[in-house]
């Protein structure tokens, strides 16, 4: 007669476990959203998700998010290096260059949001935006020093116009960033550029 006062083991379960899309606020929930971050299917769903979690920002917990939160920064930045200098190798066309450049960018920017996370301490925010600050500048002179091999210059002017130091600005991002050309590009095929080696190259050092 008192079976309508108990509660099954699964829906006790289903109690505690909050739903899927919920902010994250245990160590374990945020645990969960940064594997489902690392696997880049919903990068935005992902970000938006864990900008309105919450944590308690105690002793032990503490270095561990932060470990966490650091490593995936780290990860992506090594994404970003490795993807742009493969896509730099697919060819000497300006819109390629240009193009390449802004998905990195975006990249970037994308990092740039999640070092923010109003769960992090300030301190910690900062030492992650500098991170990516200083990743960025020496992308930049990387690719600025290997321009030099252009003769023409033109490459160097493309990097300088389109530079991987924008990407806290950029409203621009990957798949809008596919669709952009560069200057006097007509949108169709085009040859190298004048003095841009057509040969495979990597780009960052």
């Amino acid at each position: 007669m008192w079976g309508w006062f108990t509660r099954s083991a699964s829906d006790t379960a289903q109690a505690r476990e909050p739903a899927a899309d919920a902010p994250p606020q245990s160590y374990a929930q945020w645990s969960h959203c940064l594997d489902a971050l690392a696997q880049g299917d919903n990068d935005e769903a992902c970000l938006q998700q864990l900008k309105a979690g919450t944590l308690e920002w105690t002793g032990g917990v503490a270095p561990m998010f932060a470990k966490r939160v650091s490593e995936e920064i780290q990860r992506r930045l090594q994404q970003c290096s490795e993807r742009l200098s493969r896509d730099l190798q697919r060819g000497a066309q300006e819109s390629l260059i240009v193009r390449a450049v802004l998905q990195a960018r975006a990249q970037l920017g994308f990092v740039h949001q999640l070092c923010q996370l109003p769960v992090l301490p300030a301190s910690t925010q900062q030492h992650l935006l500098d991170e990516i600050r200083r990743f960025a500048e020496r992308s930049q002179q990387s690719l600025e020093d290997t321009a030099k091999a252009d003769r023409s210059g033109q490459l160097a002017t493309l990097l300088r116009n389109n530079p991987l130091t924008r990407y806290a600005n950029s409203a621009i991002d990957a798949a809008s960033a596919g669709s952009i050309r560069a200057p006097g590009d007509p949108g169709t095929p085009a040859s190298p550029t004048p003095g841009i080696p057509g040969r495979k190259r990597n780009i960052l050092n």
